[in-house]
């Protein structure tokens, strides 16, 4: 078997954009919400407006050999891209509108005849090798057919299983597990699940925290060793898609996440974990992508089932072979929250941001935490001929109404320390941390325009400093050192920050 098509289940909105064809077969498209505008705001007290999102399709298969794909848009186009540009596979446009790829291996990517706008995604697995017996009384199994599951409590060694062509409306958690894995080719969806307003909150100019809603994420672990995620695909979260609090040895890979389109829909987060990887994902998200990142210990409150301490560093964490679509947010952080010791041993590898809103390589220093020896390598970002910029909607009948900007492009690389009003659990400024030495080595930056950078420390104790940056490119051409300079802002804390033509 050349490929594996998983079954289809539609939901009450279909998007029919595309036909798609995967070696001669035609096969049914998912559909799912996401974001259309990068528009944002504080927590209002109730969700987005529907009107700043739109319905895009998905196609999920497994292969093991080489796969042709055509794809037919509904709608004529000039021209088309596909996402991430080092995608290997051979691409060709019929005169009539038709789209083939040939793909080499197995891989998760983005074509796009209409710019930002209806996309297809195209989520093209490896051949699903699990070793789950359906029947096992620890495995928590999901066959083919939608299943309204609420929420998911996993005990230590139980699996929950989503098998192809299963959507699973539910929150997953677990607390103090171990030995916890969600596998499958199945869709966890957290659309069902609806925000517990605690107290009004005032909607115009709000400048408070998030905190008078109660939502859940689509996956939360607290306290739990010896995780796998696997293979799934995570559909419209409520808040965060995957969030690892204070963990060790998490695994997550072949994860796809999209139809984020709600407020504070970040990606997957590792808060004061060690030994975490996360590999061959597409995320696509509304707000921040993926995050490094250390929270107080009130974070874990609402999971605590005694007064055990939890842990307070984050180190020995490896992201790799990702894709990441970011609507709003950054596209790879480290914070904001940084209540923690120290963040540190963090590897950024062989990644493609193909679209981010705020920022594509982003540390954001509000806490204690000494951030240290950071990677960044062999990092593609890509933007568009011409971008929007994102905007802070100040009430609920303002409009997004910002064009297109031939200058316009989020920033390339931005580190920066400072102390935030609401951010900051650190209470003396003396105590606030560190970034120091990172390198960056082949990254690559595709825009019209030129790119920028942002250095900022804190104080003659909070600084940013040894920061190495080796083979950084625009549209194939080193970065000189005058064009460099032109395009950084660095304040009077910033040290030993310096620029090699050259990897090394």
């Amino acid at each position: 078997m050349s490929v594996k098509i998983y079954p289809v289940i539609k939901t009450a909105e279909n998007c029919l954009d595309y036909r798609v064809f995967v070696n001669g077969q035609e096969v049914e498209l998912n559909t799912a919400r996401v974001s259309s505008q990068p528009y944002n705001r504080r927590w209002p007290g109730h969700q987005r407006q529907i009107d700043q999102t739109e319905l895009v399709n998905f196609v999920s298969f497994a292969m093991e050999r080489e796969t042709e794909i055509v794809i037919i848009p509904k709608t004529l186009f000039s021209s088309v891209k596909i996402r991430p540009r080092r995608l290997n596979a051979e691409t060709m446009v019929r005169a009539d509108g038709v789209i083939t790829v040939k793909l080499k291996q197995p891989s998760y990517f983005t074509v796009e005849p209409y710019g930002e706008r209806c996309a297809l995604h195209v989520f093209a697995d490896p051949m699903p090798n699990y070793d789950v017996d359906k029947n096992d009384s620890n495995v928590l199994y999901f066959g083919e057919g939608e299943h309204d599951a609420g929420v998911i409590e996993l005990k230590s060694n139980q699996t929950l299983f989503l098998d192809e062509g299963a959507v699973v409306y539910a929150a997953v958690f677990a607390v103090d597990a171990e030995n916890v894995r969600i596998l499958g080719r199945g869709i966890l969806d957290n659309g069902k699940n609806k925000e517990k307003i605690l107290f009004d909150a005032s909607v115009e100019n709000n400048s408070t925290a998030c905190n008078n809603a109660d939502r859940e994420h689509a996956i939360t672990l607290v306290g739990c060793k010896k995780v796998e995620i696997d293979g799934i695909t995570i559909r419209d979260s409520l808040l965060y898609n995957i969030d690892n609090i204070s963990c060790e040895d998490v695994r997550i890979r072949n994860v796809k996440i999209i139809g984020s389109w709600r407020f504070n829909s970040d990606g997957i987060h590792f808060a004061n974990c060690i030994n975490g990887s996360l590999t061959d994902c597409f995320i696509r998200t509304y707000d921040d992508a993926v995050c490094v990142r250390g929270y107080a210990q009130f974070e874990y409150d609402k999971w605590l089932k005694d007064k055990k301490e939890y842990l307070f560093e984050c180190k020995n964490i490896r992201v790799k072979n990702c894709t990441i679509w970011n609507d709003w947010g950054k596209g790879m952080q480290i914070g904001t929250e940084t209540y923690s010791s120290e963040i540190s041993d963090i590897i950024f590898e062989n990644c493609n941001v193909i679209r981010v809103s705020f920022g594509a390589l982003y540390m954001w220093v509000v806490d204690c935490a000494k951030v240290r020896d950071i990677l960044f390598h062999d990092i593609d970002v890509e933007f568009d001929e011409y971008n929007r910029a994102p905007t802070i909607q100040p009430m609920d009948d303002a409009i997004y109404t910002y064009q297109y900007d031939a200058n316009f492009s989020a920033p390339f690389i931005a580190f920066s320390i400072e102390k935030h009003f609401e951010y900051s659990m650190t209470k003396k400024e003396s105590e606030i941390g560190s970034i120091r030495d990172v390198r960056l080595k082949n990254i690559r930056f595709y825009a019209l325009q030129k790119p920028t950078f942002v250095f900022a420390g804190f104080s003659d104790t909070s600084r940013c400093e040894n920061i190495s940056l080796e083979g950084i490119y625009w549209n194939g051409e080193p970065i000189s050192q005058s064009l460099f300079e032109s395009a950084t802002s660095m304040n009077e804390y910033c040290f030993d920050i310096r620029l090699s033509n050259e990897a090394r």
